[in-house]
């Protein structure tokens, strides 16, 4: 079984590191091709077996048993050595984006090479054991995140520790072939714990949306394609009125994503407090406008989704509103350059944004500033629109993700202090408690102006079933079954 997914991205596979995940298309390419220690239940977000079949803590020790029976399709046998050599090269190329795992576990050992030793990790038989530096409640939880995969050291260049080979992956699927402008084709690994014969036996990435290539739906009704991922180029309410005309199966998560405008921080020097608001609000009223009477689209005020850990109290969010409402109703785009980062098709906000804030410059960003390495400020846009995953439940890969994007401000360092001080409380209510102070005050300050919330969607032909979760923006492409 074949199955043929419209794809929003046009790069070779070498392109794909777990240790730098910038975007959604990356995580969804890495998520299916690599797995990691243990997986998050759909349910309620609870740590479950992955790569290691059982866990558990022994005082202060994390035991992680990996799966016996493991192996890539070329018959390579995945051990517990090949999970304590992928923790050490994350340790070692350190870009992650998905949870601070040097802050947790080796933070005062400097790794140079894998085959070092790390006093807070262990191999005993097939047993990984991590001893984090701090009593800590996210060490498991973060093992989920694709950026922990177990990735074979079989397949790892030892000089650069670059990834040489995609044949030997650790997930469900592994690269069969690429041509090297985005097409990639996988192939099921039989192996693989999560293998069934109802899920698709080959994929084929079929680069959508992006640099001349056909929108999804066109590819959709060409017969070209299969499926369309939530994270697609396209809106989500163009998929959801197109699955009304066309015979498909539609899924659609709970409203966990925010489409939010953020300061940078040459916006926020060169913008007062009060001249954020009245851009923000400008903007706001665009986007509420566009979107009123769209099905799944909601107004918000806040960034975090309403009722969801992190989330206001109803007097909070009424001071938020409240300071919308009395901001400037006549802003200038003040020589602004705002970059609009993967909200689908943006062009129908272009001229609107023009129109509201005279003298503002809009482009089409491909990444956000903070993952931009610019030769000076002065390259860096003032703002940017995104149209992040917020979650509903407390996620620490989301969460550091939202802090190292630049969603909350702050200076690099900064950013790593608070994540810090935040991993190092064991008590939940205390830290939503850290997490909603700091959502008050981004956007009181008008650091991050939220816009609208809407779900993530997804559409596969009749024939095809979609088994994904509603409370995360995933596509594990083994759960489209037949």
């Amino acid at each position: 079984m074949i199955l043929r997914v419209a794809f929003p991205y046009k790069r070779p596979v070498s392109a794909y590191e777990p240790t730098k995940i910038h975007l959604a298309p990356e995580y969804i390419f890495l998520e299916n091709t690599y797995s990691p220690l243990v997986e998050l239940s759909a349910d309620n977000g609870a740590p479950m077996a992955g790569i290691a079949e059982s866990f558990k803590w022994v005082n202060n020790e994390l035991h992680l048993k990996i799966r016996e029976n493991l192996t890539t399709v070329s018959g390579y046998r995945i051990t517990a050595e090949d999970a304590a050599f992928s923790l050490k090269r994350l340790l070692i190329l350190s870009g992650n984006t998905h949870g601070n795992f040097k802050n947790l576990v080796c933070s005062n050992t400097t790794l140079k090479r894998t085959n070092e030793v790390c006093t807070g990790m262990e191999v005993k038989g097939n047993v990984l054991i991590l001893r984090p530096d701090t009593e800590t409640p996210f060490l498991l939880s973060m093992l989920a995140a694709i950026d922990f995969a177990v990735i074979p050291q079989i397949a790892v260049d030892p000089k650069d520790l670059s990834i040489k080979d995609y044949k030997n992956t650790s997930g469900p699927y592994y690269v069969f072939s690429d041509d090297g402008k985005g097409r990639i084709v996988l192939k099921a690994n039989k192996n693989h714990y999560n293998y069934s014969i109802k899920m698709p036996q080959e994929i084929v990435l079929v680069p959508s949306g992006i640099d001349g290539e056909k929108d999804s739906i066109t590819l959709f009704k060409e017969n070209k394609v299969d499926f369309i991922t939530t994270i697609d180029k396209l809106n989500p309410e163009k998929i959801i009125n197109f699955s009304k005309i066309q015979e498909s199966n539609l899924h659609t998560t709970m409203n966990i994503r925010t489409f939010i405008l953020v300061f940078t921080q040459k916006g926020l020097k060169k913008l007062s407090k009060d001249k954020r608001l009245a851009v923000g609000k400008s903007i706001k009223n665009i986007f509420q406008d566009y979107y009123k009477n769209t099905a799944g689209y909601q107004t918000t005020n806040q960034f975090f989704p309403a009722l969801g850990d992190g989330s206001l109290s109803d007097q909070e969010e009424k001071e938020i509103k409240s300071i919308y409402s009395n901001a400037n109703n006549k802003p200038t785009g003040n020589d602004l350059l705002l970059s609009i980062v993967r909200v689908g098709n943006t062009s129908q906000f272009f001229s609107k944004i023009k129109n509201a804030l005279s003298g503002i410059n809009v482009e089409e960003g491909k990444n956000l500033p903070s993952f931009v390495h610019y030769k000076s400020e002065e390259e860096m846009p003032d703002c940017f629109i995104n149209g992040p995953d917020t979650g509903f439940m407390e996620d620490i890969g989301l969460i550091s993700y939202s802090i190292n994007a630049g969603y909350f401000g702050m200076e690099q360092d900064e950013r790593k202090k608070w994540l810090a001080k935040y991993m190092s409380i064991n008590n939940k209510q205390s830290r939503m408690e850290i997490l909603r102070r700091l959502h008050v005050d981004t956007l009181k300050n008008a650091i991050l102006v939220p816009l609208v919330s809407a779900p993530y969607v997804a559409l596969a032909r009749k024939s095809w079933k979609i088994k994904l979760s509603q409370m995360y923006a995933n596509n594990q492409l083994w759960l489209i079954t037949k």
